[in-house]
């Protein structure tokens, strides 16, 4: 693929429409400084889906439009299309010519193209996603940008390298994972919600279900115990007749009775000689048991010479414990001296604090508190009671003055009174009137509002099925479409590692891609593209084919040697082929097929269980037809013994039978699927998404039916609630209406009566006023009096208190020396008694080390009786041993004996042949009494079945079955009277609520289940985000060394020698790690990159552009005065790469450098023929690199 033709309208100084015509190669830019050349690259870059206005050189969007000069007027629109050729289907359409259009206006809006039909930006970026020719890609290089690549962070390198890598497609589909799996998360929460709210109902209908379920219970148990009795009274029935058929049976067999006891004898004959043989091994088990006793007595020697040893260190351990008893015995006899002398001190101690602390008591006596509390108590009554006085005289005065303003007041009242009273007997007269009038309308409202409600609550019955309906629907909807998202993402993920090649050698992987751009011929695919496999036998042909899988099926051999020079030329690793017109078939014989046919475990030959096409049948046998497929590795095994070990075979689990015997197998340790199993899944993941988006479909009309029948119940309870709230508007008003009336009416009433009050109040109540005024001058007068009294008592009380504090004062100086003095003796006594403690505490721990000694002296010597008597045993049971091989020996002669007389009861069995002949007469009338009482027996029991089938519509078999007896006959029936008792208390049940529970609990069995598949989803998004993490980091890692490694020999051809590498900030993290640019020129040491020159940063910069296009070559690159900062040799050497390059890559290089100029196979000039306007003129170049226009 290359760039075919840009076409440019109105961007930036492009006013008019102008046309790049391009070819493979290197394509030159050139003109002077501020012509606009660069506006090129920004174009392309523009048209490629480049958001950033900053990287565009503007500061908004509009900026790219042409602005407009001096003679010229703005436009409207700006317009750029690539016309691209993708003859090589470069890019994943089915077009030769492919033209991208990007449209912008002046008044923001923004249109795409893709051959001139509309798209999204979104589809752009997906079409131009890992082809290094995206916004964000290696190939547009423009002016500074080149040292960017430097001067950057270690993490923001990344871009190119991803890019690179091919891993930019992936990135962008692991956020869509990313958002599919927050979608998962919240319908999870839906579904949960719904959940606890259907639960919530379970637990009142459990309990009637449980009802009912007693109910069935016991009318179950009922009928049950019914059958029970009466397949009791036939099994009676028939037992009689059973009974009686075998005794006719038993004498009709009586005939063959003696034969039959004679070869029991026989059989007991030949029980008995088993029996001697028995008796002779019996003698060889006693020969064994005699060594035995033999090896025991020895053992028990050994064991004795163990006890003797023990005793020992038993009496070197006592000798020890003498001497520690010896020592404690010393310690304790100078403890208890030291102990008597410290009790002696703390006593001494103890009597003196005794005599200090009756001092303190004596001077703390005299110091107490109590008097100066009485007389500040007595100051604070005296002037509570002042204050109570003070406040009872004001009292009395403002209630004199309120009696003397009343008693002038009541006289005008009277008359008015009189009047009130009238008035408010004729408001409440007038309010009991409209209370009638009301109350009748309210009547009428209430009626119309219980009938609205009832509609409403009709509507909301409904509203809530066809609610709750939807929702399952749309849980169950967003639950398909969560699996269609997630298999989807699945596939994609699928069809690019298979597109990719994915899994595959590098060498293969390069044919491959080559082959797809028709760069070579003849190459049909890899064998696992070519075949197609069952699942179960999948494992086992990958196994046979191991590293064949990635053998590529070609032609002819021409074919072969075309494509092994190509890896060669490209350096790009090695490949097989098996070319059509020379690979051979190759099969089992018939002979040693018909051998393993019908064995056990056999499948068949691996050839025949893969499918694929006639063109690649011989290839398919050359691989696969002396191969043996087995079921496990035994059945491998056997089938291996039968073809002698000549032919290779594999199982189902991957176990390998290679011929001579060799076995291979174990535990297949992979995350995906093999490259058999891509093609498959995909085939397998289409069908899955088929059958869901059916459904999908189904649930969408379901949903949308659902939605109309919930949007009618709306509108009929939305008008029905109209009604009622129109009726309760009415209703409220009438309320207020009638509270006003009452409230009116309430209120005359009110004051009508306060008004009697008052007026009977004024007439009762003159004399009281002036009785209480004449007790309130006399209670005046005595408070003053008391206030003058309280207030001499309080003055004596002050100077008695001053007069206390001064002989406070000394006693406090004299209790402050004892209490030091007590203090310090205390601390005295408490160190002397810690000290006495300490002692006595190591007294009680020797002397418990001593009890200790005893008791341990005493269970040693127990030891040792103990082990005594173990050795005086260990003698005993060797004598005991040796006499009981002549127990066995005896035993062994009884059994010669029993012989004797197994002997001769043969002989008596062999007479008792000849008595049971002579029985045979006895049966003839014995058969004819069984046959009659047989007869009677079995009209009695077709009664009785005959009863089982009318009564309960049953058979006896099917009775029997299921209703077997577990009691005696009487308990039973005792049990059928209880059962009727408890059916009667039970009363009536609802049996419905049996089935409404379980319709309850389907409903939310339903809904766990869509939470089980939401979490499940959940976790397959979960392993396709971990799948889709591994694939970028081993893309990245094997992209970034293949880079490393070009960089270093760019750098080298670049420079003339020095030496560069690239290295990874966080190794351990492949996705997120940053990198490093290491350069060291040739004469310098290894420096920092901030550190070397402009044209160094610039050379080293183009060495590392130049080592991705190696590994991964575009097919355009745009070069925007990338080598202005070099002299002229480098860009001698900079163009120079370009014409290497310029095979796989075409290059359009915005330059003024000569070097440049000189390699480039076509140029176009721009010029400013008028000011701020760009023009485009095709030039060509004479010997002396003077520009000509074409």
């Amino acid at each position: 693929m290359y760039l075919k033709q840009i076409e440019i309208i109105g961007f930036k100084s492009f006013a008019d429409k102008s046309k790049l015509v391009l070819a493979p190669g290197v394509t030159g830019v050139v003109g002077p400084n501020g012509s606009g050349k660069s506006n090129i690259a920004d174009a392309i870059r523009w048209v490629l889906g480049e958001q950033s206005v900053r990287n565009l050189r503007g500061s908004k969007m509009e900026d790219v439009i042409f602005a407009g000069s001096e003679t010229r007027k703005p436009t409207n629109l700006c317009e750029v299309s690539l016309v691209l050729d993708n003859e090589d289907r470069h890019l994943q359409v089915v077009f030769d010519e492919v033209t991208i259009t990007r449209r912008v206006f002046r008044s923001g809006e923004s249109e795409y193209f893709i051959n001139r039909q509309p798209c999204r930006l979104k589809d752009i970026h997906e079409l131009f996603m890992d082809t290094g020719l995206g916004r964000d890609a290696y190939s547009i290089i423009g002016q500074g940008k080149i040292e960017e690549m430097l001067s950057t962070r270690a993490e923001d390198r990344r871009g190119p390298f991803e890019d690179a890598a091919g891993i930019v497609k992936f990135k962008h589909r692991r956020r869509e994972a990313e958002r599919k799996l927050e979608e998962t998360k919240a319908n999870l929460v839906r579904v949960e919600d719904i959940l606890a709210e259907l639960e919530e109902q379970v637990g009142p209908l459990e309990r009637e279900k449980e009802r009912a379920e007693r109910y069935r219970e016991f009318a179950d148990a009922l009928q049950k115990a019914e059958i029970a009795l009466l397949v009791v009274e036939i099994d009676k029935l028939n037992e009689r007749f059973q009974q009686a058929t075998r005794s006719v049976a038993d004498r009709q067999a009586a005939r063959d009775l003696a034969q039959v006891s004679v070869e029991a004898a026989e059989a007991k004959w030949q029980q008995q000689r088993q029996a001697l043989d028995e008796l002779t091994q019996q003698v060889e088990q006693l020969q064994q048991h005699y060594v035995a006793v033999v090896e025991q007595r020895q053992k028990q020697q050994g064991d004795l010479a163990l006890i003797e040893q023990e005793l020992g260190y038993l009496e070197e351990t006592e000798r020890t414990r003498l001497a520690q008893q010896a020592q404690h015995v010393e310690e304790l006899k100078t403890l208890d001296a030291s102990i008597e002398q410290l009790r002696e001190s703390h006593q001494a101690a103890e009597g003196k604090l005794h005599v200090l602390s009756g001092e303190l008591e004596v001077a703390a006596e005299g110091s107490k508190e109590s008097r100066r509390v009485e007389i500040s108590n007595e100051i604070d009554n005296l002037n509570a009671e002042y204050i109570e006085a003070n406040h009872r005289a004001a009292t009395l005065r403002n209630e004199l003055k309120m009696l003397e303003e009343q008693l002038q007041s009541d006289a005008g009242k009277r008359a008015k009174y009189e009047q009130d009273a009238a008035r408010w007997t004729e408001q409440i007269e007038q309010a009991n009137r409209a209370i009638a009038e009301v109350q009748a309308s309210m009547q009428q409202l209430t009626q119309q509002l219980e009938q609205a409600a009832d509609e409403i609550r009709a509507c909301d019955a409904a509203y809530e099925e066809a609610t709750a309906a939807e929702a399952s629907a749309v849980a169950e909807l967003q639950q398909v479409r969560a699996s269609i998202q997630t298999l989807s993402a699945r596939h994609d993920l699928l069809r690019d590692l298979e597109e990719g090649y994915d899994g595959y050698a590098l060498g293969v992987r390069t044919v491959m891609q080559q082959a797809s751009r028709n760069r070579l011929s003849g190459i049909h695919g890899t064998v696992a593209e070519l075949v197609r496999v069952p699942k179960d036998v999948e494992m086992a042909v990958e196994t046979a084919l191991g590293g064949a899988l990635q053998n590529i099926v070609v032609a002819t051999e021409a074919d072969a040697r075309a494509a092994i020079q190509m890896l060669k030329q490209r350096q790009a690793g090695r490949a097989t082929f098996m070319p059509i017109d020379v690979i051979q078939s190759r099969r089992l014989r018939d002979a040693e097929i018909q051998r393993v046919r019908g064995q056990a475990g056999f499948v068949g030959i691996a050839s025949d269980l893969v499918e694929t096409d006639a063109a690649f049948r011989q290839v398919v046998e050359h691989l696969l037809g002396n191969v043996v497929v087995a079921d496990t590795l035994e059945h491998a095994n056997a089938l291996a013994r039968v073809l002698q070990y000549r032919v290779r075979i594999v199982t189902y689990q991957g176990d390998v039978v290679a011929p001579g015997g060799v076995m291979s197998g174990g535990h297949h340790q992979r995350k995906g699927p093999g490259l058999l199993g891509r093609s498959r899944e995909r085939t397998d993941l289409e069908e899955k998404l088929a059958q869901l988006r059916a459904r999908e479909e189904d649930l969408r009309a379901q949903q949308a039916k659902l939605r109309l029948t919930v949007t009618e119940a709306q509108s009929r309870r939305a008008e029905a609630q109209r009604v009622l709230e129109q009726h309760a508007t009415q209703q409220q008003a009438l309320e207020v209406t009638l509270r006003d009336h009452e409230h009116a009416k309430s209120s005359a009433e009110e004051r009508l009566a306060a008004l009697e009050w008052e007026f009977h109040q004024l007439a009762s109540g003159k004399e009281a006023i002036a009785q209480r005024h004449e007790e309130a001058a006399r209670s005046l007068a005595e408070t003053d009096a008391l206030l003058a009294t309280i207030a001499q008592a309080m003055t004596a009380q002050r100077e008695a208190l001053a007069e206390f504090e001064k002989q406070q004062q000394v006693m406090q100086e004299r209790l402050t020396g004892l209490r030091i003095e007590v203090a310090t003796l205390r601390q005295e006594r408490d160190t002397l008694r810690v000290r006495l403690d300490e002692a006595l505490e190591r007294k009680a721990r020797l002397q418990e080390l001593m009890a200790s000694a005893e008791t341990e002296s005493r269970a040693f010597a127990e030891r040792k009786a103990k082990l005594l008597a173990q050795a005086q045993t260990a003698s005993e049971q060797v004598t005991t041993l040796v006499d009981e091989v002549s127990t066995r020996q005896s035993h062994l002669d009884d059994a010669r004996q029993a012989r004797l007389q197994l002997e001769a009861e043969v002989r008596h069995l062999e007479q008792a042949v000849s008595k049971e002949r002579q029985e045979f007469g006895q049966a003839e009338e014995l058969l004819h009494r069984a046959q009659v009482a047989a007869e009677r027996a079995d009209a009695d029991l077709a009664h009785a079945l005959q009863k089982m089938g009318d009564s309960f519509g049953m058979t006896y078999e099917w009775a029997k079955e299921r209703y077997p007896l577990t009691t005696t006959p009487e308990e039973l029936e005792r049990e059928v009277q209880r059962l009727r008792r408890s059916l009667q208390a039970l009363g009536d049940v609802n049996l419905g609520a049996i089935e409404e529970y379980q319709r309850l609990a389907e409903r939310i069995g339903f809904l766990t289940q869509q939470r089980d598949d939401l979490v499940s989803a959940q976790e397959k998004l979960d392993e396709l985000i971990e799948e889709i993490d591994t694939e970028m980091a081993n893309r990245f890692l094997e992209t970034f060394h293949q880079i490393q490694e070009e960089f270093a020999k760019s750098f080298e051809v670049l420079f003339g020698g020095g030496e560069a590498r690239l290295e990874l900030t966080q190794p351990d993290d492949p996705l997120t790690t940053g990198i490093d640019v290491i350069a060291k020129p040739p004469g310098k040491r290894l420096q920092n990159l901030n550190l070397l020159s402009g044209g160094e940063r610039a050379l080293t910069a183009m060495a590392l552009l130049f080592a991705i296009l190696r590994v991964r070559p575009v097919p355009f690159c745009v070069l925007d005065e990338v080598e202005a900062a070099l002299d002229e040799a480098n860009v001698a050497r900079f163009a120079q790469q370009l014409r290497m390059f310029a095979g796989e890559t075409q290059f359009i290089v915005i330059t003024h450098r000569r070097g440049t100029m000189e390699e480039a196979d076509a140029l176009y000039g721009v010029t400013m023929p008028e000011r701020g306007v760009s023009s485009l003129v095709s030039v060509r170049l004479t010997d002396d690199l003077d520009f000509e226009t074409a």
